[in-house]
């Protein structure tokens, strides 16, 4: 964290929390239902909605979030990445005057779909354009922006949300995309994907930006290597194959998958939209309320998220995670014992009611030191230049199918069987992803993009032909 004192550390970090108010406006959209959530399903309700109608509300948003990343994996590349994410805020302002001027539970399906839209983009977008602007030693610090703004919004959200109206918490997050036009429209494009586009100079001239006051031979210097960088994985054109097409290029696919499936597979989308009901559910004559209980938790998960932001890039990327899945993977199986009791039992368990918030609390806070940060750090930089884009849509993709699998089915399972039973389930995938990890992730701390890439292929080299005994590589 030191590095924001310096003057190209200024830079960096300015960029990074201008483009990451993209992601301060998607949490907006995943922590505005939490507050109103109980409001909506009561007498008084701005929306009468049922039940089911409800969780088809938390939940639509992941369909809009399921169609953009494959799209916008491809026009990344073409548009760039600074275009791709300013086209989200006329997404978000027109969905929020629609939540001012409508009262419809189909137009709120709406609304929450075209939300989803702008999210699947910043999923898919804003984790390269951080790893491609940051410097390597620290890229894990700028990559927590992801998870910090995230949670910067969605705590919005939960303070803003219990104490004004229907109509006011919409005016709160119509602010949001504005303050993002006018902020990230004076921040520089990408350096590598100029590069990409054979533009040296302007690449050269957003670098420079970037790096503030450093010499301009160190600025030359890494504006060669990255260059360089650039044309030798840009020799391939970047399809669908070249996802696959070597060990290398499998294996980083699958460290990204894992490490996003690990995140939302622990239940995290679920947790913070039902939050307030969840702790409404463990009973209790005295103490914080629902509310109350909700705000403190986003608000220690943002410290948390502040935290990793400052470590990532010290004790690096594998020991977070593997502390944080082993550590979220006992505090949920915790949750799911108190819920057990209190629906299943007859003992009394409202005098423990700081059990439940404790323990639920304590797996948000965990996940936020260490899987969500890593997850954004990693998509960033695993993935070669010329399938990053397509890289990161999979990776959207897959996180989208798991978390609408787990925000629909959450409300299911507490209706028909109990919310312990989600707790279980959660915990359960923690420890199976502690395996992944432990055994298939490796430690990227304090490597610039093309030395994750030589390391990647170097573990993987290619095979030497039959007749010759040269690589491939070589043959051509």
């Amino acid at each position: 964290m030191l590095a924001m004192l310096t003057p190209s550390g200024r830079r960096q970090y300015a960029a990074a929390i201008c483009s990451s108010i993209s992601v301060l406006m998607a949490g907006s959209t995943i922590g505005w239902i939490t507050p109103i959530l109980v409001g909506l399903l009561g007498p008084d309700s701005e929306v009468p909605m049922t039940a089911d109608e409800s969780s088809w509300v938390a939940s639509v948003i992941e369909v809009g979030n399921f169609v953009t990343p494959l799209p916008f994996g491809l026009l990344v590349d073409r548009w760039g990445r600074k275009p791709c994410l300013l086209s989200i805020a006329p997404m978000y302002i027109v969905s929020w005057l629609l939540v001012l001027v409508t009262r419809s539970v189909m137009v709120l399906y709406f609304v929450r779909f075209v939300q989803g839209l702008a999210m699947g983009v910043v999923f898919t977008v804003l984790p390269m354009y951080l790893a491609e602007i940051a410097g390597a030693d620290i890229r894990g610090a700028l990559s927590a922006f992801f998870q910090g703004m995230w949670y910067m919004g969605i705590l919005t959200e939960y303070c803003v949300g219990p104490y004004v109206s229907y109509q006011t918490l919409a005016y709160v997050s119509l602010a949001f995309p504005l303050i993002f036009l006018l902020t990230f429209v004076w921040i520089p494009e990408s350096p590598y994907y100029l590069l990409m586009k054979g533009n040296e100079e302007k690449a050269g001239a957003a670098l420079a930006w970037l790096r503030g006051e450093s010499s301009a031979a160190c600025v030359a210097e890494e504006l060669h290597c990255m260059k360089m960088s650039v044309e030798k994985e840009m020799l391939k054109k970047g399809s669908w194959n070249d996802l696959v097409s070597t060990a290398a290029d499998r294996k980083a696919l699958l460290i990204v998958l894992i490490a996003a499936l690990a995140e939302i597979m622990s239940g995290i989308t679920a947790i913070l939209t039902y939050a307030s009901q969840t702790f409404g559910a463990a009973d209790a004559k005295e103490g914080l309320t629902p509310d109350e209980c909700t705000i403190l938790m986003g608000f220690l998960v943002l410290v948390a998220t502040i935290f990793a932001g400052g470590v990532v890039d010290v004790m690096g990327r594998k020991p977070l995670m593997l502390a944080s899945a082993l550590g979220c993977a006992v505090c949920e199986l915790i949750a799911g014992i108190y819920y057990f009791l209190q629906e299943k039992t007859t003992i009394d368990v409202s005098s423990y009611r700081w059990v439940a918030f404790s323990s639920i609390t304590g797996y948000c806070v965990i996940l936020s030191a260490g899987l969500g940060p890593v997850v954004a750090t990693f998509q960033g930089e695993l993935f070669p230049s010329n399938t990053r884009g397509l890289a990161s849509a999979v990776v959207a993709i897959s996180v989208t199918i798991s978390s609408f699998f787990w925000m629909k089915l959450y409300q299911v399972i507490a209706d028909h069987v109990g919310i312990y039973l989600n707790y279980f389930l959660f915990s359960l995938c923690c420890i199976i992803s502690s395996v992944f990890i432990l055994f298939l992730v490796p430690e990227t701390k304090g490597k610039t993009l093309a030395e994750i890439q030589c390391d990647l292929n170097r573990a993987h080299p290619p095979k030497k032909t039959a007749r010759s005994g040269t690589t491939p590589e070589a043959v051509l």
